[in-house]
């Protein structure tokens, strides 16, 4: 195995699809090495980053399947495209591009059996660990090990040692707006329920506002610091499966919950394939949105500025929800932009639809809830332009079609 950075530099070649872990598992050594060797000749697949290995500029071509972060800033913004596609179909996605793989990810020191854990995250790339042509792999010494699937040493090409801390990812402040939402929101959810939240301000305002439940569960791709603070108030369910996740990014407290193993580590397709076949009852989906229309069209992906969200397990995840028995599938947004911007729209625009209207089974902003199951078309304006700010609901409702 080489250890040298430009030993593995000098083996991608011309044509080479170059898919870099996300999240917490970047390997933010290896993307900031092959970004700065400039190779006009590559294309290079990246999602969220909490680095700024992003902000370096490169003559290569960057991909992603998600703008935000690093990607909806200079120099990536409007220097790169996204690829539209659900988390879980990542690797099938990429492996029809036709091009050779090469894969950069991060991992621990080997064990004794010589295999390496995947730390905190297993994003698409665990996936395509047996069609990559090459493995290039940051071997971690401060990356604990966790539940995490492990990879055979075998599996890896190259390997480049290095000691760095896990990024730790700041919880966003929670305002009275947020915490307004989750007191309708909560009231959504029913007794010993599954959550998937996902981060964020909003998220982290339902965690905590579901800090005196018991017996809940987890389900979601992405977890953020509200999975420790649930746990902390003796919210959560004991026991193998309650909380199952691909993803933790926060804070060390959050880490040394998942490192003590009450977190299931698993492949994204595992975190969607129980819920997807409603094997899971009181399965409580809450995703958040850019704009929603007042029919119930969903954009999470776009606005104004270009692309800058993504579409990751959202479809899946409120669809699951709406099979579930018991289920809940809930968009929870605020109702203005920080600039006073209505979030309600007639008409989304830009014109993406990321959950169609029939995805949808409740809304939710600081100014109250509006259930859309059974609800026809003027029925839905009308209760979907009441969430909106006072302000703008007059304004919403004419000519409204």
């Amino acid at each position: 195995m080489s250890r040298r950075h430009d030993d593995w530099i000098a083996q991608i070649r011309p044509g080479d699809t170059v898919v870099v872990a996300q999240g917490v598992s970047e390997p933010t050594p290896l993307l900031r090495d092959l970004l700065q060797a400039n190779l006009e000749d590559i294309e290079v697949i990246v999602g969220l980053s909490h680095s700024d290995a992003l902000a370096i500029p490169s003559s290569s071509t960057v991909l992603g399947f998600v703008g935000m972060g690093p990607l909806s800033r200079p120099p990536r913004l409007g220097n790169s495209d996204v690829i539209p596609a659900n988390f879980d179909d990542l690797p099938r996605l990429l492996s029809a591009r036709g091009r050779a793989l090469v894969l950069l990810v991060q991992v621990t020191e080997a064990d004794a059996a010589e295999t390496h854990g995947l730390g905190f995250a297993v994003d698409h790339t665990y996936d395509l660990l047996g069609e990559a042509r090459l493995v290039v792999a940051e071997v971690n010494a401060e990356l604990p090990d966790t539940t995490a699937p492990r990879v055979p040493a075998a599996a890896l090409d190259v390997m480049v040692p290095t000691r760095r801390a896990v990024p730790l990812v700041k919880s966003p402040e929670v305002g009275p707006i947020q915490q307004a939402i989750a007191r309708h929101v909560v009231n959504l959810v029913p007794e010993r329920a599954t959550l998937q939240l996902g981060v964020g301000a909003v998220p982290t305002a339902i965690g905590r506002a579901l800090a005196d439940r018991r017996g809940l569960r987890v389900r979601s791709t992405l977890v953020g610091d509200w999975l420790a603070e649930l746990a902390a108030a003796g919210a959560l369910r004991a026991g193998a499966g309650a909380v199952v996740i691909a993803e933790a990014a926060g804070s060390e407290n959050l880490y040394r919950f998942v490192a003590g193993g009450a977190a299931e580590i698993v492949p994204v397709s595992s975190v969607v394939g129980g819920i997807a076949a409603h094997s899971i009852e009181r399965f409580v989906a809450v995703n958040s949105a850019f704009q929603i229309d007042l029919t119930g069209q969903v954009n999470a992906e776009e606005t104004t500025r270009g692309y800058v969200g993504g579409i990751g397990g959202q479809t899946e995840f409120l669809r699951a929800a709406q099979r579930s028995r018991d289920g809940v599938s809930v968009i929870a947004l605020p109702s203005q932009t920080s600039r006073g911007t209505s979030r309600i729209v007639r008409e989304l625009s830009p014109a993406s639809v990321t959950t169609p209207r029939a995805g949808v089974d409740y809304v939710v902003t600081e100014h109250g809830v509006a259930d859309l199951r059974g609800r026809a078309l003027r029925e839905r304006r009308q209760l979907i332009a009441q969430l909106a700010a006072p302000e703008h609901r007059s304004e919403l409702l004419q000519g409204a079609r």
